[in-house]
């Protein structure tokens, strides 16, 4: 099992954006190990013979024609404006 380093798990709680209180630091840089020690164990797997899989069922996903639409609910929409001018968003004028 690879050893993780103090420094290790403070760079991989920065990086997760997660705190671990310093008491449970010794427990979860195991735990860290142990799940590096079985990524590693995948890497030993002999795939050269394998496809790749995308999908455990045979079957194609259905394709829609794409067709472009305003959706037909503009005016829906321009319910939630501020302002609504000529059936588009109206905003201050930003360049004097």
């Amino acid at each position: 099992m690879p050893n993780i380093t103090e420094q290790d798990l403070k760079k991989l709680c920065r990086l997760a954006r997660i705190e671990v209180p310093e008491s449970e630091r010794e427990t979860v840089s195991k735990q860290v190990g142990g799940i590096i020690s079985w990524v590693e164990k995948l890497n030993e797997v002999n795939t050269e013979n394998v496809e790749p899989l995308t999908n455990v069922h045979e079957m194609l996903l259905r394709l829609n024609k794409d067709e472009v639409s305003d959706g037909g609910i503009a005016d829906d929409v321009l319910r939630n404006a501020k302002q609504a001018k000529y059936g588009y968003f109206a905003v201050p004028k930003v360049i004097e």
